[in-house]
């Protein structure tokens, strides 16, 4: 769907963290994605280097290495002690089962364009005893991605009107979905994209 969705168009090399990269110009065919730049290292394709393109090319974000040495050694115990070093922490543990959206009673009337089913789980964690379930639908044009959450709706914890926020190239749409669901959809889409989602979601069962 990459090559359906967008076009490809290179654009020379660069230096980049001390490494030669080649520079590619990923366009979208239509207003529902962003466009993307990225810098390849010439040797092992690593992106070293990315930004993240508004319609009339201006950068929403762009993530880089400043500096990066492709011969060091990983050291897996020294990452495994730093992922172990929690304190000043709260731990929680999700039971995450793997679903589908037909199983959980949902799904789309209509597909939005280039955007398939990857991915879905339902997460359930204890807090303050007590159980909060979400669950997560994710697709993606193999580019960009939008996670739809769907949770119980709460008329004290949840606002009545739809919610709208953005930051970078990241927008989330939150609203409620009757009757009794709450919407979460996330994304680095335009916010276009998010309300067609939205529109499109149904409870089947």
């Amino acid at each position: 769907s990459i090559s359906q969705f967008y076009g490809a168009r290179q654009l020379g090399h660069e230096r980049v963290a001390g490494h030669v990269t080649d520079v590619v110009w990923l366009k979208p065919q239509d207003a529902l994605r962003f466009g993307y730049r990225l810098w390849s290292e010439r040797d092992t394709g690593l992106v070293v280097k990315l930004q993240t393109l508004s319609a009339d090319g201006q950068v929403l974000e762009q993530a880089a290495f400043s500096e990066l040495d492709l011969k060091s050694p990983i050291r897996a115990d020294q990452l495994s002690r730093m992922m172990d070093a929690t304190a000043g922490f709260k731990l929680l543990t999700p039971t995450v089962v793997k679903t589908t959206a037909a199983a959980e009673g949902w799904a789309l009337r209509q597909s939005v364009a280039g955007f398939v089913p990857v991915g879905c789980h339902r997460r359930t964690v204890s807090i303050s005893d007590q159980s909060e379930s979400v669950l997560q639908c994710l697709y993606s044009d193999g580019l960009a991605s939008v996670s739809l959450f769907l949770e119980s709706f709460d008329p004290g914890r949840h606002p009545s009107h739809s919610q709208v926020s953005s930051m970078g190239a990241t927008h989330l749409l939150s609203q409620h979905v009757p009757p009794d669901a709450w919407l979460t959809a996330v994304g680095e889409v335009p916010l276009q994209t998010l309300r067609l989602f939205a529109g499109q979601l149904e409870r089947i069962r």
